[in-house]
This record gives C-alpha cells, sequence and structure tokens, in this order.
C-alpha cells in the first residue's frame, strides 16, 4: 500500500516515507480549506492541491523534505502557554531553520532542493513581520549572506551562537525567539495572526510544533535572556543603518548603535553625529572560575545583610519601632470610624550605594605588546588588575562596571559591556572579560561619552570613570595628533559638568603629556612597572570614591 491518498501523486508518499523511515500518509487539502501552506501531523502531511501539478514538483519535493526535518527533529505540540503570538512566530521560525540545518548536516544534498525559494533578495522598503522573518531565515539558510538589517544580523548572531554551542537544544533556540520577538515589539511592528503566512512557502504552518491550551491553568515557563546578555532583550534598537563592514565580530551580541558629537579643536566645536559607537556584549563561554563565584555569592549574601539604621522605611507592617506619624494616623482614623492603616512600623533599609565606578579599558592593538621584563601582554594585565578590582570592590558601599573599547575609524567604534552595574562577579563575566580581544585603534572621546550617558542613570552620590590606557588617541582617518587629544579632553570636561570624575591609569610613560592634557595633572597616573597595576588602580578607586 502506498502511503498517500486523495490524488496525490504515489512518488511524494513514497518520498516522504523513505525519508522519514516510517510510514506518513500523504493527504490533499481541498479548495474548500481555503489553505495555501501545508498542514503536518504525526502520521499525515497536507498539501494544498497546486503542489500536486507536474509543474509544482520541487515545491511539493521541497515541502516534504522539511516536513521530515520536523519529524526527525522536533519536539511536536509543545505547550504555547505563556508566549504571545508574534514569539510564537519567531520561535517557529528559528526552529525551521533548526531543522533544515540539522537535515542538511546528515543529507547534504537537500541544499539544492530548498536554495530556490530563498535566492530572491529582500524587497525594498517593505517592514513588515513577514518579510522581517522571511530576511531571517534567509540568511540563517545560508549563513554567506548578510542583509544589512539590525534585527536581521543580530538574530543570525545569536543562531549561530547557540547552533555552534548545541544545535539540538529546543529551549535555548526558544530563549533568542523571546529575545527577538521583544525586540520586534520595541521596534513597533505590528503583528496580524490572521493575516501571517510562513514562508517560504513550501514550509508547514507550525501547528505541529505548538498545543494551544483552552485554559491558562498553569504557570508560564520560565523564558529567560541568554546568559551572555541578559540585557539584550529590553534594549531599543537604535536607528542606525547596519552595513557588512560595520558589524561586530560573530562571537559577540550587538545591544545597539549610538550616534555621537566629536570635539573639533580647530573649528571649536563639535560635529553633530559624527562617531557610531557600536555597543556589544561578548559571547565568549564562560570560564569555570569556581572561586570567583563562590567569592561572589558570598559578597552577595554579605551586602544583602547589611542593613543602614540611618536610613529608616516607614509605614511598615512589621518593624523594629513605631511610626509615631503614621500611629496618630491611626488614632484619628479610629475616632473617625474609619478603617486605619495597619502598617504604622519603622525598619532599617538600604543605603543608597555611596559609588558608582566605571573602569574603562583601553583594547587597542597596542594592548598585544608583550612586556619584555615579566613576558606578558597589557592586555593580560589590564584583564587581570580588572578582575581583582571588581572582586574587591565592596558591594555594599558601591556599583561597578567593566566596559572595554577600541575603533576601526569614526564609523566604528567598538565598545564592549563585559560587567553591567549590580550584576554578580560570576563564571560568565568572568569569561566574558577573559575573553576580550584587543585589535585596532584609541578613539577615546567617543568610548568616554558613551561611558557618561551609561553612568548617567546610576543613582549614588560619587560616579566615576576609571580609564586604563596604554597610549594616547588615535585613528587610521586621524592625521592630526592633537585632533583626538583634543577631542578626549572635551569628552572629560563634558563628563565632569554631568557631575562624573574621571580618573586615568597609563602603562606608557611617553604619553604622559598627552594623559595630563586630557585628564588634567591630579587626574591620572603613569604605572612604571607594569605589574603592580592593579595596586594603582584601587590607589585611584579609592581617592574617587572619597
Amino acid at each position: 500500500m502506498n502511503p498517500q491518498a486523495d490524488g496525490a501523486p504515489p512518488w511524494i508518499g513514497l518520498l516522504l516515507s523513505g525519508l522519514a523511515g516510517r510510514r506518513v500518509h500523504v493527504q490533499a487539502l481541498g479548495a474548500e480549506a481555503a489553505r495555501d501552506r501545508p498542514i503536518l501531523t504525526g502520521g499525515h502531511l497536507l498539501l494544498p492541491v497546486s503542489m500536486f501539478d507536474a509543474t509544482a514538483a520541487p515545491t511539493a519535493r521541497a515541502a516534504v523534505a522539511h516536513a521530515v526535518g520536523h519529524l526527525l527533529h522536533s519536539a511536536p505540540q509543545r505547550a504555547s502557554t505563556g508566549l504571545k503570538p508574534m514569539t510564537l512566530a519567531v520561535v517557529s521560525a528559528l526552529e525551521d531553520a533548526r531543522v533544515e540545518r540539522l537535515l542538511m548536516q546528515v543529507l547534504p544534498g537537500l541544499r539544492r532542493w530548498w536554495a530556490p525559494f530563498h535566492a530572491a533578495p529582500p524587497a525594498d522598503g517593505d517592514l513588515s513581520f513577514a518579510a522581517f522573518t522571511a530576511r531571517l531565515g534567509r540568511v540563517l539558510f545560508d549563513p554567506r549572506l548578510h542583509d544589512g538589517n539590525h534585527w536581521v544580523d543580530k538574530g543570525r548572531k545569536l543562531f549561530e551562537a547557540q547552533a555552534q554551542t548545541d544545535l539540538l537544544d529546543h529551549d535555548g533556540f526558544r530563549r533568542i525567539g523571546s529575545i527577538l520577538a521583544n525586540d520586534l515589539g520595541q521596534m513597533r511592528i505590528r503583528f496580524e495572526p490572521e493575516q501571517y503566512r510562513v514562508r517560504p512557502a513550501y514550509r508547514d504552518d507550525n501547528s505541529y510544533l505548538w498545543m494551544h491550551p483552552e485554559r491558562v491553568d498553569v504557570p508560564p515557563p520560565d523564558i529567560q535572556a541568554l546568559d551572555a546578555a541578559p540585557q539584550a532583550a529590553a534594549l531599543e534598537l537604535r536607528p542606525a543603518q547596519a552595513t557588512a563592514e560595520g558589524d561586530p565580530p560573530p562571537d559577540e551580541i550587538e545591544l545597539g548603535r549610538f550616534l555621537l558629537p566629536e570635539w573639533d579643536w580647530r573649528l571649536e566645536r563639535h560635529r553633530r553625529d559624527w562617531c557610531t559607537v557600536i555597543e556589544t556584549m561578548p559571547l565568549a563561554p564562560p570560564l569555570d572560575f569556581q572561586a570567583v563565584r563562590e567569592r561572589a555569592q558570598r559578597r552577595a549574601r554579605a551586602s544583602a545583610a547589611r542593613l543602614s539604621r540611618s536610613r529608616r522605611l516607614r509605614r511598615q507592617l512589621e518593624g523594629d519601632e513605631i511610626d509615631l506619624d503614621a500611629a496618630i494616623d491611626v488614632t484619628v482614623d479610629r475616632r473617625l470610624g474609619l478603617e486605619p492603616d495597619a502598617r504604622f512600623f519603622k525598619r532599617p533599609g538600604r543605603d543608597t550605594p555611596r559609588t558608582s565606578l566605571l573602569v574603562l579599558l583601553d583594547l587597542s592593538e597596542s594592548a598585544n605588546a608583550r612586556i619584555g621584563e615579566i613576558d606578558r601582554t597589557v592586555l593580560a594585565l589590564e584583564q587581570e588588575a580588572a578582575l581583582q578590582l571588581a572582586q574587591s570592590v565592596d558591594r555594599a558601599a558601591g556599583r561597578v562596571a567593566i566596559d572595554a573599547f577600541n575603533s576601526d575609524t569614526r564609523e566604528r567604534v567598538s565598545y564592549q559591556r563585559l560587567l553591567d552595574f549590580g550584576a554578580s562577579f560570576d563564571a560568565a563575566a568572568a569569561g566574558r572579560l577573559a575573553g576580550a580581544r584587543a585589535r585596532h585603534s584609541t578613539r577615546m572621546g567617543a568610548a568616554l561619552r558613551r561611558a557618561t550617558d551609561r553612568l548617567a542613570g546610576e543613582a549614588s552620590s560619587r560616579r566615576s570613570i576609571l580609564v586604563v590606557s596604554d597610549g594616547a588617541p588615535a585613528d587610521i582617518d586621524v592625521f592630526d595628533p592633537r585632533y583626538l587629544v583634543e577631542d578626549a579632553r572635551a569628552a572629560v570636561l563634558e563628563a565632569r559638568r554631568r557631575g562624573v570624575l574621571v580618573d586615568c591609569v597609563t602603562l606608557d610613560p611617553a604619553g604622559e603629556c598627552d594623559a595630563r592634557r586630557i585628564f588634567g595633572w591630579r587626574h591620572y597616573r603613569v604605572v612604571t612597572h607594569p605589574a603592580a597595576l592593579f595596586s594603582h588602580l584601587k590607589q585611584v578607586q579609592a581617592r574617587a570614591a572619597c
């Protein structure tokens, strides 16, 4: 008995059952069904009657191969509870690309069946949800393609990073889908479930993947962001244009692009929107820093236990003192016959952190130079010193962040977030710091302006930036040696006007004049013995906290 029915050509059923390794029946979707996409179930593949024509044989063949990918590698009928329709569509699009990637690893020739449907470039100006998912599916099918759209390229980087880690991890790709759907919501992209059709046409409608309960009587699943990028889903995409040359490396997640000014000392004015700062978070795999993790957990517990009696929380349901104002209100309410408020206690609260410190590492190409007397690179010393500083900062008294920067002309200023404010310094953060790479040039002014913007949201009474650099500002598109020095000096003055103190520790004695010009004579320090870098950083940090 051929595994086909309802007028379907016999070769379709035989091909489907042969590839799947079990009997799967093929049926036709009648015209009354008004469906233009295949439907897959556990034992049947329903195809539109238009695919049974001889001229549509390539489409039917591609649809069969795609259905086999789901039958072999997808988990069917997973609960959709807690996922919005847009998130379901994005996760399903990633699942389509994932199963095709897995199937092509075993049967490479299937690429020729699917490739014609992904060859057409996206239509210019189409900003619909279907267009975005189609463009994403195109670059996921062929990683050699480049789209140029920020959201599409971000989805490709997340997908490829997860594929290299574990292509069989359903939940990993589901988390990526949640991040990408959140970004589309930030971009105000509308999703109309009734009008949406999966693209390309050979792919089924994804009903095989999901089970939609009639009643929501179970808690939603815990869908969290990627450990390497916990803030990525909440960031708003910037309207900067993405270009092939401006993309971050494949081991980094792009978080946003920012147009910032630059000071031209000859014209004595700012060049508006002159520099493009590309903010990223490295995807370097976490290192097994068990001691770092345990130390961070102990410090977090100790910080949580410290309460300040200088700050009293009023009108609490329980506490160690009576709130007199609240007690008077209770007495008045009782005499008026009103129901009194039971919150009439006071208890200690936690103080606002006194300081917020942002350590800004210069990761230009010169940091790869080795220091002869200790046979280590400048980059290794910066990483070790930053790691020790992050561990030594008292979390109860202050907050610390570690960022890094380099540049490749004004159009590509790379700004890497290695440790965010308030984040515990665990193995993942240590891995990002240890995996940072040094390359390109040093456009310090743009990085300082971005760091100042990052500190603007901190509520601490003292906010400071500590720059660790091994040379003067420079870039390949600037030929005036004074230009970037004056721009960095202007950025420091702008930060101080906003209440942010900027200090520097430089490893280049020859750059002392430039450091003095940029940071001022009291706010820089030249380290002649690089092995003692951490002790100098700690001294500068302690002075900034005073």
